[in-house]
């Protein structure tokens, strides 16, 4: 129980005023010193203590003030424009303007303006989907006087999206260097052979391309027939094909594991995958022409459900791993055909069932040039119907 004797000396509370703060020493119970009070909060150093000065560079600012626009494609559908404008520079285009409003705008040369964005003095950049392939552009930042002319206050330099389609450049050489030979000693074995003007990677291309004997493998790459490359682009649909660049390194792998997936599972005739294996990047001349109006299509099936997470479920009489919810889903390929497709669970003690039967029918028709749109290799569908 707090005492309730007067005569206690009774504590202050402790003052910010530093003229008190003062008499608090004649007084004849302990005070709490003052904290320190200032009247604004600190200011971080400009530089570490433990930095020298010429170590440090200081903050980078959010501008420079330089009135530079740069643009440059991303891909062949989206251009990406950031520009150095600094907030008072803004803010006075901002009040020349008309209608108090600063413009990026984006031109075609020779077809005029395509994009206009009104920004802010808080923008720095600006992604622009123009879907315009193969094509020049330039831009410009800037706002509409008051008599309706446009005042430049940047223009960047002019910029090509790259195409979406092949090259029709097919003149690349190919040529195998092996790295365990020194090159002064392959020079020494092709020397005579080389013909004037010629480099050596040139004369090695040559003579691999003519199959002239070599003390080390060699592999030459060839071009892929039309019926080749018809089936090819027919398996990768032309939408992969510009996606993801045939060519490079990456996709000739990946072709390659998969046309081995294909062959070994039958799916791919033996005359038309004995080409597989010399499958080189980029594939060769047959790939360089264009191509014009074209259609794929194809289908998959998925099933899929739920139930208690400790039942079995069985379809077509196969069991089936329910996820940890009791959820369950099958994939198929869905080929042309009918399938009868049961499903049934039973409860954990075998005491309740349930069934469903999902019919399923495909028939395709094809008028003119369809084909089939490239599938994961999944299996056919269970319960076809014989």
């Amino acid at each position: 129980m707090p005492s309730k004797d007067s005569s206690a000396p009774r504590k202050k509370p402790p003052q910010n005023n530093s003229a008190v703060a003062k008499n608090a020493k004649s007084s004849p119970s302990p005070v709490a010193p003052p904290p320190s009070v200032t009247a604004n909060p600190p200011v971080a150093d400009k530089k570490p203590k433990d930095l020298p000065a010429y170590e440090f560079l200081g903050h980078l600012p959010d501008g420079y003030g330089t009135k530079k626009l740069f643009l440059v494609p991303r891909d062949p559908h989206i251009l990406f424009a950031y520009w150095d404008l600094s907030a008072d520079q803004y803010q006075s285009a901002a009040r020349a303007a008309h209608d108090g409003k600063v413009f990026l705008e984006v031109y075609v040369p020779g077809e005029g303006r395509v994009q206009q964005i009104h920004v802010w003095d808080c923008h720095k950049n600006w992604y622009l989907q123009v879907n315009r392939p193969d094509t020049n552009f330039v831009s410009q930042l800037g706002y509409y006087r008051p008599d309706g002319s446009f005042e430049v206050l940047a223009r960047s330099s002019e910029v090509r999206t790259p195409r979406d389609t092949l090259s029709p450049n097919t003149d690349a050489q190919f040529v195998t260097i092996p790295f365990h030979v020194p090159f002064r000693e392959l020079y020494d074995l092709i020397a005579s052979l080389v013909q004037p003007g010629e480099e050596l990677v040139d004369t090695l291309a040559r003579l691999q391309k003519n199959n002239h004997p070599l003390p080390f493998q060699a592999r030459v790459p060839r071009d892929l027939t039309p019926q080749e490359s018809d089936e090819l682009l027919e398996y990768l649909g032309d939408e992969e094909v510009r996606r993801r660049m045939v060519g490079s390194f990456e996709i000739t792998e990946i072709l390659r594991k998969r046309f081995e997936t294909m062959l070994s599972s039958g799916q791919w005739t033996t005359s038309s995958g004995a080409w597989v294996t010399s499958v080189s990047s980029p594939f060769g001349a047959s790939f360089g022409r264009e191509r014009g109006f074209h259609m794929h299509v194809n289908a998959e099936l998925i099933i899929y459900g739920g139930t208690s997470p400790d039942a079995k479920v069985r379809i077509d009489g196969n069991d089936i791993t329910l996820s940890k919810d009791g959820t369950f889903s099958y994939h198929f390929v869905f080929p042309d055909g009918q399938f009868h497709i049961p499903i049934d669970a039973t409860s954990a003690d075998g005491v309740e069932m349930r069934s469903a039967l999902l019919s399923f029918l495909r028939m395709t028709q094809i008028e003119g040039d369809v084909r089939k749109t490239a599938q994961p290799t999944l299996d056919e569908p269970l319960g076809r119907a014989k």
